[in-house]
């Protein structure tokens, strides 16, 4: 007997946690369950023809809202050349509407709700031929369900998990009721054992393991249960492994801080969902946040430089219309996170969204993820502009590559909305958003906009500070073209051809030669270089001169040492020089 757990994942490096669980709960038919994981950039057909080779009895499907329109090509294939094959499914793709997937996909059942209990029930009674009085579907939440504590630990080894992103769970279940969300459905809550957690965690440090992602909804929901394994991960910091959790910002409190400030930077992460500010939106989709508590613990995180902070924001949501949406982009904005996600509202099967449809006048695509296309609030035009200020975000803002010359820009912008509304037009007006462009030719694009807006401003006399400081436009596009090369290299000290939009370097070789001649025989700077002549320097140190961006003409050597760039920019290792006045 041969059960096959089918997971379909969005990306490689992704790796599905629920069919690891499942297996590892069959009990005494484990050696009957075999995985098998896909992404969703292979062929259905190569998906098939895996499955075939595998010579299952059982096939049972993990399916989510990415997976789920592989698997009405995959099932009904399956059902031809494996006619005698059963087919299950569970996850919460199926779990809310079963009867709907069990007739779609001609499935033998679904397994709803936390599957480990059902499963192995399900496993049993294949294994012991009694499987024809298994209903069509098998609950997996009351009497069914398994505690955390009795869900074994499924990563014996980590063979099938190189260059892939480790999940774990530490608590199931959320105690908030967010109505976009499915957790918000069950308000058990179930905590693993933090003695068992710690075990566990261990066992990702002493293989020092890139990456554990947790799972958990609300990590920092129960103190007593987040705060000593925080306090582990603390103690027990392997100089490698990073921990991503989820949490709300505003539960944080001294406790929290005195850990999280003295952990070593790249240790831990964290993503915090804000989602809007607009209280009345806030409100009505049941969530609890004070954004006043969120920000200034955001700011307080920032001004460590030890941890990477993720916020999110969610457009198509009830009450919030574009001027809305504007403010919440703005107000999430100004906390100046590593990265801010602008995502768009899911209507998840089973949430209690999907049931004030009507009330919100929501359209949805039909097809997953069940993206909003409009609401009461929200046009779909106006739906289509924010999907081009969400590209333009991830090109420049979420990228971190233009971190100094985004900052010098937004001068010239009333507010940060603005400033990428203007750069999506221009993409737009250009027919830019169609063409996959090269990092430099971002550089470029950055280069031109900016200028069309700088020049504007100024002939305008906007109240921009260096338009108040009757700057000429020339001076204000040198300066902004030394941003731009000043970020270009931070990331890139190595690059071999120079991009055109740098500042000449006519006025500058003599200069960058004395540096770099300097450092020849002194090594002062970098004396891991000790060894190194001054035609192997030129090699591995890149110079450049700036007039204009520091107060005082400078020259920044940019060294790439490998496994030494800074955790949170990714930038590279900078020394800044003084030059004599200009």
């Amino acid at each position: 007997m041969k059960i096959l757990l089918v997971a379909i994942n969005a990306k490689y490096i992704h790796s599905n946690p629920a069919v690891y669980s499942l297996r590892a709960c069959a009990g005494e038919y484990k050696s009957c369950v075999d995985i098998v994981e896909f992404t969703i950039n292979q062929q259905p057909s190569y998906i098939l023809r895996e499955i075939y080779r595998r010579h299952p009895d059982v096939v049972a499907f993990s399916c989510y809202i990415w997976n789920s329109q592989y698997i009405d090509y995959i099932a009904a294939d399956l059902h031809k050349i494996l006619p005698h094959v059963d087919l299950w499914a569970g996850g919460p793709e199926v779990s809310y509407h079963a009867e709907e997937a069990i007739q779609r996909w001609n499935l033998r059942g679904v397994m709803t709700g936390q599957g480990e209990g059902v499963f192995r029930r399900l496993v049993t009674s294949y294994a012991e031929n009694t499987s024809e009085e298994l209903p069509a579907i098998l609950e997996g939440n009351g009497a069914a369900r398994l505690s955390l504590d009795e869900i074994p630990f499924w990563y014996e080894d980590l063979k099938d998990f190189k260059h892939r992103i480790i999940y774990y769970e530490s608590s199931r279940g959320c105690p908030f009721s967010c109505s976009y969300c499915l957790s918000s459905i069950d308000k058990t809550m179930d905590f693993r054992c933090v003695e068992r957690v710690c075990r566990e965690l261990d066992f990702f440090l002493e293989r020092k393991v890139p990456q554990v992602k947790f799972v958990d909804r609300t990590f920092n929901c129960k103190k007593e249960h987040a705060l000593p394994i925080l306090k582990h991960i603390a103690e027990h910091d392997n100089g490698v492994t990073n921990f991503h959790f989820e949490m709300a910002a505003d539960l944080l409190d001294e406790d929290y801080y005195a850990v999280l400030k003295n952990l070593r930077p790249g240790a831990v992460q964290l993503e915090i969902g804000v989602q809007s500010t607009n209280e009345r939106t806030i409100r009505e989709i049941d969530r609890h946040m004070d954004f006043t508590k969120v920000a200034a613990a955001v700011k307080r995180i920032a001004a460590w430089d030890n941890i990477h902070v993720h916020l999110d924001l969610i457009a198509g949501l009830p009450y919030e219309d574009p001027d809305s949406f504007r403010k919440s982009f703005n107000d999430v904005y100004a906390l100046q996170p590593e990265h801010l996600q602008l995502g768009f509202l899911k209507v998840l099967k089973g949430s209690s969204m999907e049931f004030h449809v009507k009330d919100y006048e929501l359209a949805y695509t039909s097809l997953p993820p069940y993206e909003v296309l409009s609401t009461k609030w929200l046009s779909y035009e106006d739906v289509c502009h924010l999907k081009q200020i969400e590209e333009v975000l991830e090109i420049y803002y979420n990228s971190g590559q233009f971190q100094k010359s985004l900052a010098y820009l937004l001068a010239y912008f009333e507010t940060p909305f603005a400033m990428y509304e203007y750069i999506a037009e221009w993409y737009e007006d250009r027919g830019l958003f169609e063409i996959q462009s090269s990092r430099v030719q971002k550089y470029e694009i950055l280069l031109e906009c900016g200028i069309s807006r700088i020049t504007a401003c100024t002939k305008e006399n906007a109240a921009a500070d260096s338009v108040k400081q009757n700057l000429s436009v020339d001076y204000i596009i040198s300066v902004y073209r030394e941003y731009l090369t000043f970020d270009l290299y931070l990331r890139e000290p190595n690059m071999k051809n120079r991009p055109a939009f740098c500042p000449s370097l006519d006025s500058r070789k003599e200069k960058i030669r004395d540096v770099i001649y300097e450092e020849s025989k002194t090594h002062a700077l970098f004396p891991v270089l000790s060894d190194h002549s001054y035609r192997e320097l030129t090699k591995v140190l890149h110079v450049e001169v700036f007039e204009y961006i520091f107060d005082h003409p400078a020259a920044c050597i940019f060294y790439s040492e490998k496994g030494k760039r800074e955790y949170l920019t990714c930038n590279t290792r900078i020394v800044i020089i003084e030059l004599p006045d200009r």
